[in-house]
């Protein structure tokens, strides 16, 4: 940190605050203000009576340019070197989070015997990683025993967007204090002045008036009390040295606020016996102070006063010598490549600048520092000339644009790689790699045909001979084909990535098309793709990439769900919720993950832990992309809760979705959209939102998606027509027609999932009651779907609706019953519009509230659940698989998965021996056998 000599005046309360930073951990303290206005002198008064182990680094600039990761090199080479990453550690935004938990314990490990107070200075020329870094530090500082010091300028804007977001982030957390230092009044000038000249005699209007109190200004103006313009007080000192010490001073101040005693001496160019006493003058005088081995200008504003008076020939040439000085010496570390690549582009020497760009690109990389990888990169990129060998340029185009997907712009490497595409004589398997990487890079950037096309034109480039470039195109081929809903191309292509990932790949590229063939191949009734996924998932265990991991857990829950096995969908859920700590939503399978377990926890009716999950991962946070889902998640959630506002406001943040084109992302958005109109009352836009939806959705394999819609659709219809459905409305027969047209199209089978047969069931439930036709059976059909598949607040709805229809037909008891039943979920999930609903049925009818009719655990034995209990039932009538599934309205797959249990809690080898115990357990079938060939 700089020092300065002026004495420290007033502000105690601040000071106060500050010096607990020195004294205790766990407090996070920002200091802003203009320059000059005391934040730094503020930090070294109380700095000297620190308890705690102090650690300094400050954000610089160079030429008007932040210098990226400076705070962080000086931090770790106080350390001894910047704490080492492993050998074989991917690039991917997984490894820049675990570096920056490597370096948080490197500097400050939990449970620290020792407390530490890091200070950090000018935050406002502070990086991407930078910020990160210190927003993770601070957010695990007590744990850590650390406490934090940061002064920002806010005079200047900072050049990265990242500065004010982390500084809110920083000032949000516990223990936190932002503090605005002002200039001094007349009082506090008055005593300051008092103190810089032992004289009680001030004349404090003539000072005030010519520094309006600015505390730096104040003590240059005591120094020479003749000047009159700030730039004046400012070179007062400058002003006054020999020719040597003046050409000294201005090559320090190219170098920026500091500058090493090595660095300054060969680019002066003077022998050591002319530098030092030219040193000597320039640190006599006041205007570079010495820091260990490095001399610094008293103040920012006399070094930037300084560089004002450079002419710019003068600039060029102090740039040049700054530069080759800088490449004499140590250039291998991260902030010297880069102020080597500033310092030649100031000579004007682009060709240089390119090649030190580069190489600070590179250093920055290995780091994990992306964003400010990247913007290296980019310089490097416009200074430097095109590689005369194509395959060379596209090789850093490749390299270029892998990066600028990690720092989260997709946009800029598909732009990258669509330029270096268009050169003619790239080899044909460098264009096939080239092109899938494209793809991959245009579907995180949205753009989801285009991303379809890269693929197509990579594998038609595949040469004849079978490589691992095969598996990685047929791979990526087959995931846009699934993200499609284009499952039977998804099958086929992931087949041909699976071998040859086998012959050729790696573990990453056949895990990932072992994801995509298992979760397809579900979706398509394929009872033994979830071992596809399984193995996929065991793979990535191992993979160093954990995106694949990620995708793996998303798609291992939804495809469970699929089949029909809610228990093991939530389990996987709660498993992949503990990759997100780690891992994070930096890249689009996170957010995947991240969404199909709240949408797991949603349907299975754990409200609150999914609210908490939202809550973590939104709140205080800006996300973007396919993260955008998590804003649906909740809006559904809130739905549910009663909470219409939050929902529209939570619908309203996903708002850019709707540019997407993908099935999954069109069925999420609609379902959402129609049932916040249904719910507002707007059941023509409802209509409207279904109608648009499935048009858009008539060409995809999928009926999932479709039918979800259609039971909003159906439902709007019957609640727009009203308490009254019998009578007559040619326009409303004519949507109903058209809902029961769609119905027809997404009928299940019995390979279907058994939530799309309860949601189908659903529908046509609701389409009866549109048309006054509903019964009792058809609502507790349509229960049976949903508690199979464990849906609370589904089956409460239908209990709800069955309820009414026993008030029809005059049954008071099963009415009451029904409600009851409804009424004990809805109140324990807290939906409340659902409550609400089924209080007002009650007050109308003047039902009397009935226990729900449940199973006693006793009626239960072997531990068996109520369905097991009822495929048992079912068993001891002798009844087939399909018998089974077709009384059920289950799959025969999911009939097998509980027939094995059943026999398995029996402790019995066959069906004969379960039928003999089901007489006993089970002696009468809750469930009517449905009979079938």
């Amino acid at each position: 940190m700089i020092g300065v000599e002026v004495p420290y005046i007033g502000r105690a309360h601040h000071r106060a605050t500050v010096a607990e930073a020195f004294a205790e951990p766990g407090h996070i303290v920002v200091i802003c203000g203009e320059a000059g206005v005391g934040k730094s002198s503020l930090v070294a008064a109380e700095r000297a009576g620190a308890v705690t182990e102090v650690v300094e680094g400050a954000c610089l600039q160079l030429a008007g340019q932040p210098l990226p990761l400076a705070a962080l090199e000086m931090i770790f080479d106080a350390r001894g070197g910047w704490p080492g990453s492993p050998d074989d550690a991917e690039q991917s935004a997984e490894e820049r989070l675990r570096a920056i938990r490597r370096w948080a314990d490197a500097l400050a490990p939990a449970g620290a015997a020792t407390a530490t107070t890091l200070v950090i200075d000018d935050l406002q020329w502070a990086d991407e990683t930078t910020c990160d870094f210190l927003v993770y530090l601070a957010s695990t500082a007590r744990r850590r025993r650390l406490s934090l010091v940061l002064t920002l300028r806010d005079d200047e804007s900072p050049r990265e967007g990242r500065v004010q977001d982390a500084v809110a982030e920083l000032t949000r957390l516990p223990g936190a204090s932002c503090m605005e230092l002002q200039r001094l009044d007349r009082e506090e000038t008055r005593q300051l002045v008092a103190a810089l000249t032992g004289s009680d005699d001030v004349d404090v209007d003539t000072w005030y008036e010519q520094t309006q109190g600015h505390p730096y200004l104040l003590g240059e103006l005591v120094k020479d009390p003749g000047s009159r313009r700030v730039t004046d007080m400012l070179l007062a000192r400058v002003r006054r040295l020999g020719p040597d010490a003046a050409v000294l001073v201005r090559e320090a101040a190219v170098f920026g606020l500091w500058v090493s005693d090595d660095h300054l001496f060969r680019a002066s160019g003077f022998a050591p016996e002319r530098y030092a006493a030219a040193v000597r003058e320039a640190v006599g005088t006041g205007v570079l102070v010495v820091q260990g081995a490095d001399y610094a200008f008293r103040h920012s504003l006399m070094c930037e006063a300084v560089l004002s008076q450079l002419l710019p020939f003068e600039r060029r040439e102090l740039h040049e010598r700054a530069a080759r000085s800088l490449t004499a010496g140590r250039a291998d570390d991260v902030v010297s490549a880069a102020a080597v690549s500033v310092h030649w582009e100031a000579a004007g020497s682009l060709g240089e600048a390119a090649v030190w760009s580069l190489r600070a690109a590179r250093a920055t990389r290995a780091l994990n520092a992306y964003a400010e990888s990247w913007a290296h990169y980019r310089r490097a990129l416009e200074f430097g000339d095109a590689p005369g060998d194509p395959s060379a340029g596209l090789d850093l185009a490749l390299e270029a644009a892998g990066v600028a997907r990690l720092a989260g712009d997709p946009a800029a490497a598909v732009a990258l790689l669509e330029k270096a595409l268009e050169e003619r004589d790239i080899p044909a398997s460098d264009r096939a790699v080239a092109l899938e990487r494209l793809g991959c890079f245009l579907w995180e950037a949205g753009q989801t045909g285009r991303s379809q096309a890269a693929y197509a034109e990579a594998a038609a480039t595949l040469g004849p001979e079978e490589n691992a470039c095969h598996a990685q195109v047929w791979g990526a081929m087959g995931r846009g084909a699934f993200i499609m809903a284009e499952f039977d191309d998804a099958v086929r292509l992931a087949d041909r990535a699976v071998a040859a990932a086998r012959r050729h790949g790696s573990s990453a590229v056949l895990a990932d098309a072992l994801t995509t063939r298992g979760a397809a191949g579900t979706f398509l009734g394929d009872a033994a793709s979830l071992e596809y996924l399984r193995e996929a998932v065991r793979l990535a265990r191992d993979v160093e990439d954990r995106v694949v991991l990620c995708r793996g857990y998303a798609n291992l829950m939804i495809s469970y769900e699929f089949s029909g096995m809610p228990e093991e969908a939530c389990t996987a859920a709660l498993e992949g919720l503990r990759l997100l700590p780690e891992y994070g939503l930096e890249l689009a399978v996170g957010a995947a993950l991240a969404c199909n377990a709240a949408n797991m926890l949603r349907r299975r009716g754990r409200y609150a832990r999914c609210e908490e999950v939202l809550a973590g991962l939104l709140d205080g946070h800006v996300v973007q992309g396919q993260g955008l889902h998590l804003h649906l998640e909740r809006a559904e959630l809130r739905l549910a809760t009663g909470d219409t506002a939050g929902a529209r406001a939570s619908l309203e943040a996903a708002g850019a979705l709707r540019e997407i084109d993908e099935p999954t992302v069109v069925a999420a958005l609609a379902t959402v959209t129609a049932a916040l109109l249904a719910r507002e009352g707007d059941h023509a836009g409802c209509h409207r939102t279904v109608v648009e939806a499935l048009e858009r959705l008539a060409h995809t394999q999928d009926k999932a998606f479709r039918t979800e819609l259609l039971v909003i659709g159906c439902r709007n219809e019957a609640d727009r027509r009203g308490p009254v459905p019998g009578r007559k409305d040619a326009a409303a027969d004519a949507r109903s027609q058209w809902l029961d047209a769609q119905l027809q199209l997404v009928a299940p089978t019995t390979e279907d999932d058994p939530g799309h047969a309860a949601d189908h069931r659903a529908a046509r439930a609701e389409l009866d009651r549109a048309m006054g036709e509903a019964t009792a059976e058809g609502w507790a059909a349509a229960g049976a779907l949903w508690r199979a598949v464990d849906r609370p607040l589904e089956e409460a709805y239908c209990l709800f609706r069955q309820a009414e229809c026993h008030l029809a037909e005059k049954r008071r008891d099963r009415a009451a019953a029904a409600a009851s039943a409804a009424r004990e979920i809805s109140e324990r999930l807290g939906a409340a519009p659902l409550t609400a609903d089924i209080d007002a049925l009650v007050g109308r009818s003047r039902l009397t509230a009935t226990p729900a009719p449940r199973a006693p655990a006793e009626e239960r034995p072997y531990g068996l659940t109520e369905r097991e209990h009822e495929v048992l039932a079912l068993l001891g009538t002798g009844a087939t698989n399909r018998q089974i599934a077709r009384s059920l309205f289950i799959s025969e797959r999911t009939v097998g998965v509980h027939v094995s249990r059943v026999l398995a809690k029996l402790q019995v080898s066959n069906r004969g021996q379960a039928a003999v115990l089901a007489a006993k357990v089970a002696p009468k079938s809750p469930v009517a056998l449905v009979e079938g060939r």
